[in-house]
């Protein structure tokens, strides 16, 4: 008996988590598709509804997992709801079955449906995410090339027809303000190298690299000068931004990252909040089932639809504040870092096993 109704429940929560998936999908993808409208409404490209629709297509697993606490939330509220309508859980008691059993089903779901998320939807989402940054650097009119490696930070950048290479050994602060051991490299249109330039360091001031301590290299001649003007088209904000994107690492890369963004002198803040994240995430999908139960089976009163629309809603919002504010002082040091991602977890897990002793009861 409790093997055929483990069974019920399950396919009975499943199919509410696709159909909540299947509204959730439509709104990201309506929001993405406007978005890349309005983008690349003055770019008069051909075949752009075909160009629109892959990037949609491409950002959608991303945005999909940044929502999947609310997706659960909201499938474990309408799972509940659906149980209390239709008097289902009236024949699941009598069977000698309690709250806490009919909870457990759509709970052991949530945490292994995170599992799952995290370690084989995730690095789908990061490569399809990083192809999407491919895709739209092209067509932002940005001619200059990123790279960062175990030798350094690598930037190209095209030069009327002239080709510049850069390479840094590492940064010195979050604003990108100082870069040292810089090499550049000048090629010519077929690609032949012109010159090259050492330097200790660079100051970037907007878009002027001034060096210092520099040799400039000509064929087999050379010339040291104590200052070199370089104006650079690099942006510095594309920089900041390939640095604090960590939704395009895989979760199986991310430690490698960390180490290697660290060497580089650079914070690895943003991916370590996200490594943490996704190794909170099955407890927080956990977590949302249960909470779904403070206003469907653990309260007497049925509500409108709307009311539990309403809830949800604004339980999500407190939810996504809550988080915010908490990474925040993990940003500020307030808190630990590490803490902060976990803190709001903590908490909903604690009020959820609050909640979780009441209905054992009842």
């Amino acid at each position: 008996m409790p093997f055929k109704i483990i069974n019920y429940l399950s396919k009975d929560f499943l199919f509410c988590l696709f159909v909540v998936l299947m509204i959730f999908l439509s709104l990201v993808c309506l929001i993405i598709f406007v978005e890349e409208l309005i983008f690349f409404k003055e770019k008069n490209k051909e075949n752009l509804f075909y160009i629109i629709t892959f990037l949609t297509f491409l950002k959608i697993p991303s945005s999909l997992i940044n929502f999947s606490p609310f997706i659960f939330l909201f499938a474990g509220i309408f799972f509940f709801i659906k149980l209390r309508k239709n008097n289902e859980m009236i024949p699941i008691n009598l069977a000698g079955l309690s709250k806490l059993f009919i909870l457990s089903v759509p709970s052991f779901w949530a945490f292994f449906l995170g599992i799952f998320i995290v370690f084989f939807i995730s690095p789908i989402s990061s490569f399809t995410l990083k192809n999407y940054e491919k895709l739209k650097s092209y067509d932002s009119n940005n001619d200059n090339l990123i790279i960062v490696n175990k030798t350094g930070l690598w930037f190209l950048e095209k030069n009327n027809n002239d080709i510049n290479m850069i390479r840094a050994e590492k940064v010195t602060d979050q604003s990108f303000s100082e870069f040292y051991n810089i090499s550049m490299y000048f090629f010519d249109k077929d690609f032949s190298l012109t010159e090259r330039i050492d330097s200790e360091k660079v100051n970037i001031k907007e878009n002027n690299w001034i060096t210092t301590n520099s040799k400039i290299y000509k064929g087999s001649t050379f010339e040291k000068i104590d200052n070199f003007n370089y104006k650079s088209k690099i942006n510095l904000d594309k920089l900041k931004f390939f640095f604090s994107n960590p939704n395009t690492i895989s979760i199986w890369n991310i430690n490698d990252e960390i180490k290697l963004i660290n060497n580089r002198g650079y914070s690895a803040d943003e991916f370590t909040i996200k490594f943490h994240k996704y190794l909170s995430l099955p407890f927080f999908l956990f977590s949302m089932i249960i909470l779904s139960t403070i206003f469907t089976i653990n309260i007497q009163k049925n509500f409108n639809n709307f009311i539990y629309i309403f809830l949800g809603i604004f339980f999500g919002i407190v939810i996504y504040f809550l988080s915010d504010l908490s990474i925040a002082l993990g940003k500020n040091q307030d808190i630990p870092l590490i803490l902060s991602v976990w803190l709001p977890v903590i908490l909903i897990c604690v009020f959820s096993i609050i909640n979780l002793t009441n209905i054992k009861y009842k």
